[in-house]
This record gives C-alpha cells, sequence and structure tokens, in this order.
C-alpha cells in the first residue's frame, strides 16, 4: 500500500505510457496516409496498425488525470488559479498549434504562388472558430487534422475551472456530465448534448480525474500480478473496442478503454511511490515531446512520401521501407520541434507569467502538465 504524497512529484512512468499514445497514433497514420492514389492507393501493412488510434484515448485519460493530480492543491482555491490554469494550458496548446497550422497552409500558399494565382486558404469562415480558436462548438478544424482532439481538450480545460472556483460544484458537475452522457448512449435523453458534451470520450476525461482524485485523497494498494492483470485488460478492452459488438469507437469500447487506461495509471503511480521508474532516455525525450510529434506528424509523413515519390523512390521501395521512412521522419522531426521549439516556447511564456504575478509557485507535475 502507498500513501498519497503531500507534492506532485515527477511520474516519469505517465511519460512512457504518453510517448507510446504519441507512437500508436503516428504508427496507424504512417499507414493510412499510403492511400492517397498519388501514393500508394491503399493502407500501407494491410491496415497492421489500424488499433493505433486508441492512443487518442490514451491521452484523453491521461489529460483528466494529470491536471487533478498536479492542480489537486488548488481545487476550489478561487479565481486566481484558475487565471493561472487556463494561461498555462493556453501556452502549451496554441503557439506551437498555430505554428503547425502555419507550416500546413505553407505548401498550399506557395504552391499558388508559383502557379500566378492568388494565395488563399481553401477554407470558409464558419471553419474559422474551430480552426483557429479549437473552439468544438465552431465546426471541425480543418488543416491540420489531428485537432479536433484539441477542440475536446480545451473543452475539458474550461470545465475544469469550475473544480479550481469551487470542490462541491465541480465534482457536482461532473457527476452529472457523466450521468447525462450515459443517459444519451442508452438513448434516454431525446436529444444528443450540446458541444459533443455526450461523446464518450468525455467520460474517458472524466476517468481520468477521478483517477487523479484517487491517487490524491487515497492509499493505492498494489497486489501480486497486478500488472499482468491491468496489461491484459488493457488488451482486452483495445480487442474489444475494435470488434465488440458496438463496432468501433462506441460507447462500450469507448469506456471500457478509459477504465483499462485508468486501472494502468493508478497501477504505475502506486510502484512509482516505492521506487521512482528510469526511461530509456528516447522514450522520455519522445514523452516530453509528444504533443509536437502528435500535432505535426501527419505534415512529416506527408513530406517524407511526396519527397520519395518526386524524386522516383516511392515505386523502387518496398512499402516496408517506406513505412520505415515516414516513421523516422516524423518521430525525430516531431522529437525536433518539440525539443527546440515547443517547450523553450512555453518555458519562456510561463515565466513570463511569473515574472507578472510575484510569489506565485507552480506545482512540480506529473509529466508536463
Amino acid at each position: 500500500m502507498s500513501s498519497p504524497p503531500a507534492s506532485s512529484p515527477k511520474l516519469s512512468s505517465l511519460e512512457a505510457v504518453r510517448a507510446i499514445a504519441a507512437v500508436l497514433v503516428v504508427l496507424m497514420h504512417a499507414t493510412h496516409l499510403m492511400r492517397v492514389p498519388q501514393f500508394s492507393g491503399h493502407v500501407g501493412l494491410g491496415g497492421l496498425f489500424d488499433f493505433g488510434y486508441v492512443g487518442v484515448d490514451v491521452f484523453f485519460v491521461l489529460s483528466g488525470f494529470i491536471i487533478t493530480y498536479v492542480h489537486h492543491g488548488e481545487l476550489g482555491g478561487g479565481a486566481s488559479h484558475w487565471r493561472e490554469f487556463l494561461w498555462k494550458r493556453f501556452v502549451r496548446i496554441f503557439p506551437i498549434y498555430w505554428l503547425v497550422l502555419a507550416l500546413s497552409v505553407l505548401p498550399s500558399l506557395l504552391s499558388r504562388l508559383a502557379s500566378g494565382r492568388r494565395p488563399l486558404i481553401d477554407m470558409g469562415l464558419d471553419a474559422l472558430p474551430g480552426t483557429l480558436l479549437l473552439w468544438i462548438g465552431g465546426g471541425l478544424p480543418e488543416i491540420v487534422g489531428v485537432a479536433w482532439s484539441l477542440q475536446f481538450e480545451i473543452l475539458f480545460y474550461l470545465s475544469f475551472c469550475v473544480l479550481l472556483l469551487h470542490v462541491g460544484l465541480g465534482l457536482t458537475l461532473y457527476a452529472a456530465w457523466a450521468a447525462l452522457s450515459v443517459a444519451q448512449a442508452y438513448g434516454v435523453l431525446h436529444s444528443p448534448l450540446p458541444l459533443s458534451l455526450g461523446d464518450p470520450m468525455c467520460l474517458e476525461f472524466l476517468l481520468g480525474v477521478a483517477a487523479g482524485l484517487i491517487a490524491r485523497r487515497a492509499p493505492l494498494f498494489t497486489l501480486p500480478g497486478q500488472g499482468l492483470l491491468v496489461a491484459a485488460a488493457l488488451v482486452a478492452a483495445v480487442v474489444y473496442e475494435r470488434i465488440g459488438p458496438q463496432g468501433t469507437h462506441a460507447f462500450g469500447g469507448r469506456v471500457a478503454l478509459g477504465l483499462a487506461v485508468a486501472a494502468l495509471i493508478l497501477t504505475l503511480v502506486a510502484w512509482e511511490r516505492h521506487r521512482p521508474a528510469r526511461l530509456p532516455r528516447p522514450l522520455a525525450a519522445l514523452g516530453a515531446t509528444s504533443y509536437s510529434l502528435y500535432l505535426s506528424h501527419c505534415l512529416l509523413i506527408n513530406i517524407a512520401l511526396a519527397a520519395l515519390a518526386k524524386v522516383g523512390l516511392y515505386r523502387l521501395l518496398p512499402e516496408l521501407v517506406l513505412f520505415l521512412v515516414a516513421m523516422t521522419v516524423a518521430l525525430v522531426g516531431g522529437w525536433a520541434l518539440g525539443r527546440w521549439v515547443e517547450l523553450p516556447v512555453v518555458a519562456w511564456l510561463r515565466r513570463q507569467y511569473s515574472a507578472r504575478a510575484p510569489g506565485r509557485t507552480s506545482p512540480q507535475g506529473t509529466a508536463t502538465a
């Protein structure tokens, strides 16, 4: 048994979970981006990594856990805490997202300029709130395909402010949210909840919040064979999500994944309270820069595959080699973007906030909060 800590030590094992989740998404897209006509015209490697989207489910549970675990001491602390919290979330999400968005638009603009056309972006005004501000009610984001998940993250962060203002009110809100999501899934509600609030991925976030509260407020037990049991549960949840009777992306599969990931997180936290994990440096580096990797990997994979097609190698090389080249470019490029751009910019912006608000201390977080 392990007791809840008084502070928020860095949990290296969760950096590993974040790195693996990001790599799963990259594996899937490295094969799926081959299906466009100018490349292979079909999903690469026979769809071997089609399950990679579960990495996003892991991210949602991790998100709820991390912000609850790291900011637990600030719950119910009032407006000053939520202002600081939102600033940290803003600098974590938007600067690097806007950079990747600009880099994704750049090839199209350059192509238009080279052909003598006006450098316009093919995006309607109705898509701007969802694309630029990641507002979930402003339409699906365009250009950066994975940004749809960031819309949920923004929604989660805004909801968490209620917990920062008042714990009782926040927990009541979350309990009602979970109940309404279940009611929607089973057809009790006459119409779906607005702003995708009834999406099962919201329940994954709420499960992460619950896991964070448990980790901070209750002793965690570890049993013999618990690691194997949790690993088996996670595999079973992935299989159920993929081939269960409800089909993929359904309520039951998402909840199963959320429960399994929450159990994994609590197990890792319990272990680390006895002995901190030591990660291999490449895995730790990918964990620290997983957000940049997640944002930029589709752009980098497309660049790699397009370059191979341009020089005439795409049709000559085996598909496995093409896949490995795309993966290497995505992983190295995503790491470099995070290491040399994202992390320094986030650190600089947070220092600016601290300089303007002397006396404020930042909790030492689980992974990067």
